[in-house]
């Protein structure tokens, strides 16, 4: 049997004739029945397969792959027939990510130009995928319920009150490394009682429920209830004025108009009460008020469409729904009036730059870095992390001031429009007197956070030498290169490791019987002789042992336990380096990989699921348009925005398995 294998790292370079002939056949196929599928266009005959496909298949793909090779366990003659193996997207999928984050051919073999990468994506986009870019599939998000952040601002830019959110509900499940996502957003029956003491306790904190008399505590969360003051004392006054801050409050709450039907059954719940002169009035609106903040309709971020479980349809948001995924992305809250009057006029679409420009411009911006950052850089771990003995003292109060350097340098990018690739090359920082002093940085005074420009020999800049992210990416009591190398290629790379199989054995266990002392960097080469554990830590040892210069909590040394620290090394795309400094020159040339890592990263924030490979062309255009304009924040964020992933959904039976 003739064997054709494409490892997880993807494709390799010696020409094989059996091979050859057969990826002419898959090809010639593969073009076949794209001609058969509806909606989607043949985009190159079988002569411009022969003329542009095949000879850089020939170049670039014919090595170890076949002829009873079987690297990295994918092998393309174990299926019955050319038609089951283009079938196989699962297979061709890594393939094609390789072929993007130019980790395949190898790095000491001939490599594609630009040109021959996107030519060969876009081959397996429209043949293998089946890809119609202009019929682009946005994906099927899950309804998602309001996560831990989303639920304290929504209630406090309604109801202005700051709820305790971290004290009453659990922590949220994460997929894909964020906590907006829909598929594990779930709502367990504990939680739901939570959420109905919690309204009532919100409630209970709007007025005292004898009297409108506001104090200096509770006046901001008065008038945004009871906007026009006290109630009137006339029973009929009193319930239109009841209806008109139910159905306003109901609006806000569930981000579109609200059906009458629906706004007379929680009138319904103040009205025996409303109708006696005595009775309490605030108390009961806010009867309805409590149904409202335990509706699903404000608990869960639904979004109409029709057809929702048909697979094939696919609908643009309406625009109350768009304003609810703008203002979830970029504020983690309800829509404001402007928002809301935009969607009502049926003018948001056509006002979408202006919007995201006054949006990023307002205070409530911060959440988006605060809940982004956190979660892509991981700062949010920053002050519960444990550090044993020693470290945990050496810490000291330092911990805010490390997640806030992280936090104001995405801010800065962000505000400014600077180049995305100053959140890795930046010469300067955010220091308070403390963080400088602990960095030995001298001349920064005060408590204040600033904007401090780094000396020419400072190891510092960029977040890969921000104490917050050596902080937890490291372990408790000692630097680990492992967990950074893999920070690396998870997040600044965007080619992550695949998760080591059971059967490794730790570090640790690797150097058992060693009855030398070993630093790390003998300890990781002793374990890489296994040659499963070499296949992922060729790719994340260098990396971290780069960063090794920096310990544990992100403090500059030069030996470890006495002796010379070496922070060289050798990528495994072939680049040499010698410290941060090389290592950090070589990250920022390798900018389009970066651009693409964080604009995955932003997307699965923004929409709610994981990356798919029909997000592929969308993604690669966000990042041909950001090598365009400079790198500017605003270019990928308003791309993304603008995105059919952002603004529009396809349907999809719930429980349907994804491609």
């Amino acid at each position: 049997m003739d064997l054709i294998v494409i490892t997880p790292q993807g494709l390799c370079n010696r020409r094989v004739p059996l091979v050859q002939k057969l990826l002419h056949k898959l090809c010639k196929v593969a073009i076949g029945l794209v001609a058969v599928l509806p909606g989607i266009p043949v985009v190159a005959e079988i002569s411009s397969f022969e003329s542009r496909i095949e000879p850089l298949l020939k170049k670039l793909c014919y090595d170890c792959h076949g002829d009873g090779a079987s690297e990295g366990g994918l092998q393309f003659d174990v299926y019955g027939s050319v038609e089951e193996l283009v079938a196989n997207r699962q297979l061709w999928g890594p393939v094609w990510d390789n072929l993007l984050t130019e980790t395949m051919p190898p790095a000491d073999m001939p490599q594609p130009t630009r040109s021959e990468r996107k030519t060969l994506s876009d081959w397996i986009a429209r043949q293998v995928f089946g890809i119609d870019p202009m019929a682009p599939d946005p994906g099927r998000v899950t309804i998602r319920r309001l996560n831990r952040e989303e639920y304290r601002y929504s209630v406090y830019d309604l109801l202005g009150v700051d709820f305790p959110v971290y004290d009453h509900f659990p922590a949220d499940d994460t997929g894909y490394g964020f906590d907006t996502i829909g598929d594990v957003l779930t709502v367990p029956p504990p939680l739901m009682e939570k959420y109905f003491s919690a309204a009532e306790e919100i409630v209970s904190r709007i007025a005292d429920p004898r009297e409108l008399q506001p104090s200096k505590k509770n006046a901001a969360m008065i008038k945004a209830v009871f906007f026009d003051g006290a109630p009137p004392a006339e029973p009929g006054k009193r319930l239109k004025y009841a209806r008109r801050i139910i159905e306003q409050l109901a609006e806000r709450a569930f981000r579109r108009p609200v059906e009458e039907t629906i706004v007379e059954k929680l009138v319904s719940l103040s009205t025996t009460d409303l109708e006696e002169e005595d009775a309490s009035f605030e108390a009961a609106v806010g009867r309805a008020l409590v149904a409202i903040l335990v509706s699903p309709r404000f608990l869960y971020r639904a979004e109409l469409q029709p057809a929702p479980d048909d697979p094939r349809q696919v609908h643009p948001l309406d625009e109350y729904a768009l304003a609810a995924r703008l203002s979830y992305f970029l504020w983690s809250s309800i829509p404001d009036r402007q928002l809301f009057d935009l969607a009502e006029q049926g003018q948001l679409r056509a006002e979408l730059p202006q919007q995201v420009t006054r949006m990023m411009a307002d205070p409530k911006s911060n959440r988006f870095v605060e809940n982004f950052v956190g979660q892509w850089l991981r700062t949010r771990n920053v002050e519960g992390i444990f550090k044993a003995g020693d470290l945990r003292q050496q810490l000291g109060h330092l911990r805010p001031a490390m997640r806030r350097e992280t936090e104001m340098l995405f801010a800065h990018v962000m505000r400014s429009d600077c180049d995305v690739i100053d959140l890795i090359a930046a010469d300067y920082t955010f220091l308070d007197e403390r963080l400088a002093e602990f960095y030995g940085i001298p001349g920064v005074e005060g408590k204040t956070a600033r904007l401090v420009k780094l000396p020419a020999d400072s190891p510092r800049g960029g977040v890969l030498a921000h104490a917050g992210v050596l902080l937890v990416t490291s372990s408790p009591n000692r630097t680990s290169p492992v967990k950074r190398g893999r920070f690396i290629l998870d997040n600044i790379l965007g080619t992550p490791a695949l998760p080591p199989p059971p059967e490794v054995p730790a570090i640790e266990e690797s150097i058992k019987g060693v009855t030398w002392k070993m630093s790390v960097r003998e300890q990781l080469a002793l374990h890489r002789e296994d040659p499963v554990c070499a296949s992922c830590h060729d790719r994340m040892d260098p990396l971290g042992l780069g960063m090794e210069n920096f310990d544990a909590i992100g403090r500059w040394r030069d030996t470890d336990d006495g002796e010379p620290i070496d922070s060289s090394g050798q990528l495994a795309s072939g680049e040499e380096f010698s410290g941060i400094g090389e290592l950090r020159k070589i990250l920022v040339g390798k900018r389009r990989l970066f651009y693409r890592c964080l604009t995955r990263k932003m997307m699965i924030y923004a929409i709610g699921r994981g990356i798919e490979y029909t997000d592929t062309p969308t993604i690669e255009s966000i990042v041909d348009a950001m090598i365009d304009g400079k790198g500017r924040f605003s270019t990928m964020l308003l791309a993304v925005i603008q995105s059919p992933q952002f603004q529009s959904r396809r349907g999809g039976a719930a429980g349907a398995p994804r491609e």
